[in-house]
Formats: structure tokens, C-alpha cells, sequence
């Protein structure tokens, strides 16, 4: 199975790369979409399995001065 991650909100200032550890149980895939909203770039940094899932680092890179 694969799940696919996005931020929900963003925090963070123009310029930041913001990075987080997500995990998704029954997943052995952790992916990004393609599109994001206006303003990030979002990637995978590195994945790792973990008890029945995956577990992976995500950065965030704020490229605009919009919040939402």
C-alpha cells in the first residue's frame, strides 16, 4: 500500500525548509504529490521501515510569502 503525505497548514517564513517525520502504518510507501500548493516544495528525504508501516523525513521548503 502506499500513502501519500501533505502538509495541512504551513508555518514557517519565506526561505524555510521545514522538516517533519511522518509515519503511515500498513503503508510499506511513503510518497509526495506531485502538485502542492503555492508556495512549498515538498520532499522525501529518506524512508525507513518501522514495525507494520513506514516511516519517513520530509522537507518542506517554503518558497512564498503566502500562509494558509
Amino acid at each position: 500500500m502506499e500513502s501519500t503525505t501533505m502538509p495541512a497548514s504551513r508555518f514557517g517564513w519565506e526561505g524555510q525548509t521545514l522538516e517533519y517525520v511522518v509515519k503511515a502504518d500498513g503503508a510499506d510507501e511513503i510518497s509526495v504529490p506531485a502538485k502542492t500548493e503555492e508556495g512549498l516544495q515538498v520532499r522525501i528525504l529518506d524512508t525507513r521501515q518501522v514495525g507494520d508501516g513506514v516511516e519517513a523525513r520530509v522537507a518542506v521548503n517554503v518558497t512564498g510569502p503566502l500562509f494558509y
